[in-house]
């Protein structure tokens, strides 16, 4: 008798532990899957899948602490901006890329503010927070279809985040763009880890007005402008990151606005067409720069 009373009482505790997360809002823990040969949740087929991906991010923003895996290997073809939401993962297996499709209508442009950017990634909903992107290759087809576009005027970014607190962008490569490879601006809490940056069409991180990112173990190759754009930012750090150029481009570290509380060490600066390291009409309270390497440059 004292064995089945022990057993209810066990059954109706562990009842009551498993339903608690979902009444006090937990968050969830799936994973959706997106994938090119038809074995995903949402299934693309290199042609507008920025339609199946958004219904995934969808899904992920009403379910917070998702997972959106991309299967690989396969190139997934966007005409649209993927909008993620708070708490979501996106991710790829080894050989993902996301590339934008040829054939658009300009986007962005010079006369278009920061929030307008529209990019291939982008926040939902104007703002958000807890997101993290990694291993993935982010592909702007500036030489394949869009090399008649100036670099540098603001078109076609391949990532701009407004307004989001906690960002992760970890083992993602950005790559033949025609503006910015990232722009983050109004966010705190930034962490960029293992970044490439080959070729983009003006900064690879253009951080402005931020408080709190790391840019560490990164590779830029710069095309039109500065690797790293730190513009009113405080609590900024740069180690670890190699910093070169493929025959044009300007600084490793650009620095701009009011700063405060801003790192620079460890990092490999070499070859690039300006000095490595560029103070444009800055404010500065506490920036620290020491112990680079700085090789060949302008």
């Amino acid at each position: 008798m004292l064995n089945r009373q022990l057993g209810t009482l066990f059954l109706v505790t562990c009842l009551i532990l498993t339903t608690v997360p979902a009444a006090l809002g937990g968050q969830s823990m799936q994973t959706i899957t997106v994938a090119g040969d038809g074995s995903g949740d949402f299934n693309c087929d290199g042609k507008d899948d920025h339609v199946q991906i958004n219904q995934a991010l969808e899904s992920a923003a009403n379910n917070p602490g998702t997972t959106v895996h991309f299967k690989g290997p396969f190139t997934y073809v966007i005409g649209d901006s993927l909008l993620i939401g708070s708490d979501t993962i996106l991710e790829g297996d080894s050989g993902v890329t996301i590339k934008l499709a040829k054939g658009l209508p300009v986007w962005g442009g010079r006369e278009s503010s920061i929030s307008e950017k529209k990019a291939m990634l982008m926040i939902r909903g104007g703002s958000a927070s807890n997101v993290a992107i990694r291993s993935l290759t982010v592909d702007g087809s500036q030489s394949d279809y869009y090399s008649g576009v100036r670099l540098g005027t603001s078109c076609y970014n391949m990532a701009t985040i407004v307004n989001c607190n906690g960002l992760t962008i970890k083992n993602v490569t950005f790559q033949n763009g025609c503006n910015d490879a990232m722009l983050i601006s109004k966010s705190s809490n930034i962490m960029m880890d293992t970044v490439t940056v080959n070729k983009c069409g003006h900064d690879g991180i253009y951080a402005y007005h931020v408080n709190g990112i790391t840019v560490k173990n990164s590779k830029f190759i710069n095309r039109t402008n500065s690797s790293v754009r730190l513009d009113s930012v405080t609590d900024g750090v740069m180690t670890n990151n190699e910093c070169t150029t493929s025959g044009g481009g300007y600084a490793g570290l650009e620095l701009q606005g009011t700063l405060k509380n801003i790192e620079a060490s460890g990092n490999n600066f070499h070859d690039l067409s300006a000095p490595a390291i560029v103070h444009l009409n800055t404010k500065e309270t506490n920036v620290n720069i020491h112990d680079n390497r700085i090789e060949n440059c302008g």
